[in-house]
């Protein structure tokens, strides 16, 4: 498949992936659900090599700015650094092990919320607080899901990429 319709499928997916947590997999009730826009930007950052998958994941960190209504750019600059992390060290690092893959999950979700709770906490903006253990439980959470979910995107994406 060519970089432009890549692009454009991954921008879809991702668009479908972002409607489904924000309304089905809405966070409510104490229930604590799968980030799946944040494992599709790890996704992105171990297997994309579209060159077009950076403004991706700037796009997808925008739209949960949008749908969350927290302080604008709080998702777009943390799920831009996660991704940033997660490619820079692909170079240093085989990501394509599932353990690993599971440990990058983990990694990048304890980073991302710890990374949005600290922008919360400086600018002094009463709202969401996380405990750390819930931090660790939604990573928990993300890599449940992930693994398998990496696993068979990465069976799928393959065959796109012939």
């Amino acid at each position: 498949m060519n970089s432009a319709l890549m692009i454009l499928f991954l921008a879809v997916l991702s668009l479908a992936l972002i409607t489904l947590q924000s309304t089905v997999l809405s966070p409510g009730g104490g229930h604590i659900y799968p980030d799946l826009n944040l494992i599709f930007i790890v996704f992105l950052a171990i297997y994309s090599e579209v060159r077009g998958s950076l403004l991706i994941a700037a796009g997808n960190g925008y739209l949960m700015d949008v749908l969350s209504g927290n302080l604008p750019g709080t998702f777009t600059l943390s799920r831009l650094s996660a991704y940033i992390l997660v490619k820079s060290s692909s170079s240093h690092v085989y990501l394509k092990k599932y353990l690993v893959q599971g440990l990058v999950i983990f990694g990048s979700t304890v980073f991302t919320w710890l990374f949005i709770m600290t922008i919360i906490v400086i600018r002094g903006e009463p709202g969401l607080r996380l405990p750390l253990g819930e931090i660790l439980l939604r990573g928990v959470v993300n890599t449940a899901v992930g693994v398998p979910l990496f696993w068979a995107a990465g069976k799928a994406y393959a065959r796109l990429q012939r």
